[in-house]
């Protein structure tokens, strides 16, 4: 098994546990820390290792900044974008419908 990388913003903060493939989504981070998703390497340039650039940590779990804040990392004059894409973004990378990370 590939060793697990680090993941830097978490300010210390333990994350869940991966949960098995095809469980409901925990906010562990592990999908966006091994590798970035092609939306993250097409708007924002992500390289094709991991961890993503767009990878956040808020209350003990890991989040997906393109979907929460899609302004911030596309470099968008105001917050508009972020409902509008963010819902979009949200759609194409199967959020909601479980872990799609293997381990």
């Amino acid at each position: 098994m590939a060793a697990i990388q680090l993941i830097d913003g978490t300010m210390g903060q333990r994350l869940p546990v991966k949960p098995a493939k095809g469980e409901g989504c925990n906010g562990c981070g592990y999908c966006c820390a091994e590798e970035p998703c092609a939306i993250a390497v097409e708007y924002i340039g992500a390289g094709t290792e991991g961890p993503c650039p767009a990878l956040e940590f808020e209350d003990g779990r890991a989040w997906c900044g393109l979907v929460r804040h899609a302004s911030r990392y596309m470099d968008l004059p105001n917050d508009w974008a972020d409902a509008v894409l963010g819902e979009m973004f949200a759609a194409a990378l199967g959020a909601g419908r479980g872990c799609d990370a293997d381990l």
